[in-house]
């Protein structure tokens, strides 16, 4: 096992993370088949080194039993997988970890939101995962969406690279003032401030450190705007519209490609409009599924809209394999 100070000491902590029934439940038919596999890596003193050589030696068995153990929706492929993707398949849930800070944790093909930041200095971590351990369901994962890294919007909206911030009790207590005294438009539900108060009531007793909070930092003008936007227009409206721009330039950029193939002939063009508007209708089908589901979650803060719009991964081409084919 890696043996780096930042993070021994950070899984010295996450360890004592609960983890929720329904993870276990979830876990609970895997779960043997993966402690065989984590205690050989254990033996073998697997680091980030050498995971995926491990990895590689693994029966598709046993790398179905890893996928499954982490919940993960994609087949591992053992060629594309980092060094950290590698590292943290073979190991529990809460000794995975953020080695190449860039705000998210690789498991396999999957980027993760850890449930504890990297970035948060110990003494604010001990008392983060005691609050957290005082929630259940809901009310925890509202909690656990104040460590959001508005860094990441910062550098998505701007173009910029990313630099994570630290998590540290500044940065916890202005996100908690935030929500429980929204400005500006803003608005935060009572179950979300209900969970918050509760939260943060049980992190100032769990908490010993220095409780120092800096003057408000000025806003990124871009930022603001993009907040603005989720304000007035409302989540889904929001994720709507982005989806819509996204869809325009795919479709274009299939007409082109079946131009390109086809050749722009009257006859072809007719038919290459045909097909055009069939895999727009699908892509419109799906983008209206996806929206459905994020109606039924019932978002309610920003901060919960901004993890779900970072979460979402370009469209996958299937639709346009399946008109390709038909063309062909």
């Amino acid at each position: 096992m890696e043996t780096n100070g930042a993070y021994q000491s950070y899984i010295a902590d996450t360890k004592n993370l609960k983890t929720t029934q329904g993870r276990i439940d979830y876990q609970k038919p895997y779960a043997e088949g993966f402690e065989e596999i984590y205690t050989n890596a254990m033996d073998e003193d697997v680091k980030l080194s050498t995971a995926k050589n491990f990895i590689e030696k693994l029966s598709q068995n046993e790398l179905n039993t890893i996928q499954k153990y982490n919940g993960l929706a994609e087949a591992i492929d053992r060629k594309s997988l980092s060094a950290e993707a590698a590292y943290n398949l073979l190991v529990h849930d809460n000794e995975q970890y953020d080695f190449n800070g860039d705000g998210r944790i690789q498991v396999g093909a999957a980027d993760m939101i850890p449930a504890v930041p990297a970035t948060m200095p110990s003494d604010v971590r001990s008392a983060y995962i005691e609050a957290l351990n005082a929630l259940d369901g809901v009310d925890r994962m509202m909690a656990m969406t104040l460590t959001f890294d508005m860094g990441r919007i910062t550098a998505m909206i701007n173009n910029t690279p990313y630099e994570p911030q630290t998590i540290d009790y500044d940065y916890l207590s202005k996100q908690v003032e935030a929500r429980l005294n929204p400005q500006g438009g803003a608005f935060t539900s009572e179950s979300t401030m209900r969970a918050t108060r509760t939260f943060w009531e049980a992190f100032q007793s769990a908490y010993k450190g220095e409780k120092n909070i800096s003057q408000a930092e000025e806003s990124d003008p871009a930022v603001e705007k993009f907040l603005e936007d989720l304000r007035t227009k409302g989540a889904v409206a929001f994720l709507a519209e982005f989806n819509m721009e996204k869809i325009e330039k795919k479709v274009e950029e299939f007409r082109q490609k079946l131009i390109k193939e086809m050749g722009d002939s009257p006859q072809m063009l007719a038919k290459i409009e045909d097909l055009v508007s069939q895999y727009k209708k699908q892509l419109m089908e799906e983008l209206q599924a996806s929206l459905d589901e994020k109606e039924d979650e019932a978002i309610h803060t920003p901060q919960t809209m901004i993890k779900i719009l970072l979460d979402m991964k370009p469209e996958q081409n299937k639709p346009l394999e399946k008109l390709l084919h038909v063309s062909s």
